[in-house]
């Protein structure tokens, strides 16, 4: 048994390939710009570790750049390399039981595009004998 050709738009096919496109594209573009967005959030927390690490070695060890709490903080400052902390010194410095300790808190702001902003609050401390 035959069945009847397709006829009007159940067989018109004209911007078929293009839908397909729109929807794994849009799909895909999120996927690439969530990655990206992570990797930066990632950054800027491996950034923080780094800069109190060498901040708390060097108030252990260097009395000249880091004798007192604002020269450490200071170089716990230059010795940070991720995104722009928007003009905010993160970094505190402590002489504690342990040594000398240098924390940072920083709230990150996550913005994803049609959902808004969310803060992440990031942190890191080290501490140095």
């Amino acid at each position: 048994m035959r069945t009847a050709p397709k006829t009007g738009l159940a067989a018109c096919r004209n911007g078929a390939s293009a839908i397909e496109t729109a929807l794994v594209l849009t799909i895909f573009l999120g996927l690439l710009f969530g990655i990206v967005s992570f990797s930066l959030v990632l950054w800027t927390q491996a950034s923080l570790h780094f800069a109190v690490q060498a901040a708390a070695r060097c108030a252990s060890v260097n009395a000249t750049t880091c004798g007192s709490g604002s020269a450490t903080q200071t170089y716990a400052l230059s010795k940070y390399y991720g995104q722009g902390l928007g003009g905010i010194n993160p970094f505190t410095y402590t002489a504690t039981a342990c040594g000398h300790t240098v924390t940072a808190d920083y709230t990150y702001k996550l913005s994803i595009p049609f959902y808004g902003n969310y803060p992440l609050s990031l942190s890191a401390t080290a501490c140095f004998p």
